[in-house]
């Protein structure tokens, strides 16, 4: 099951506006919008949840570093999603589906990973 997150809009791109940056328990998160049922707009709360959309190359890798975060690479979308690969779940700075890591990578199973994603989705409940 999918975790939602109450996610504060500070920010949307004035080119594209499915860009849009979220604050979520302090934490800033650059994503894409992949589902709104309603008009977005700066200022506003919502109710949301997270999905990390992975290149087709090998994205995940072993890391020393144990703080969880996500940095912005570029001007794009592009990230690097640092967090604790639990089972079938990324616990970083928010939760992530794994999309299969875990079968994939099952050596980094209960351990600090670093993955290199696209962008990540957001939809909005």
């Amino acid at each position: 099951m999918t975790r939602t997150y109450k996610a504060l809009v500070v920010a949307i791109d004035p080119f594209v506006e499915e860009a849009i940056e979220l604050v979520v328990d302090g934490f800033s998160i650059n994503c894409f919008v992949s589902y709104s049922p309603s008009r977005i707009e700066i200022g506003g709360t919502y109710e949301v949840e997270f999905e990390m959309v992975l290149p087709d190359e090998e994205c995940i890798a072993a890391t020393e570093c144990n703080k969880m975060q996500i940095e912005k690479l570029d001007n794009g979308l592009f990230c690097d999603i640092y967090g604790y690969l639990d089972g079938e779940v990324l616990r970083s700075v928010v939760d992530f589906p794994d999309q299969d890591i875990h079968y994939e990578y099952p050596h980094l199973n209960g351990h600090f990973v670093k993955v290199s994603a696209s962008r990540i989705d957001v939809s909005f409940c």
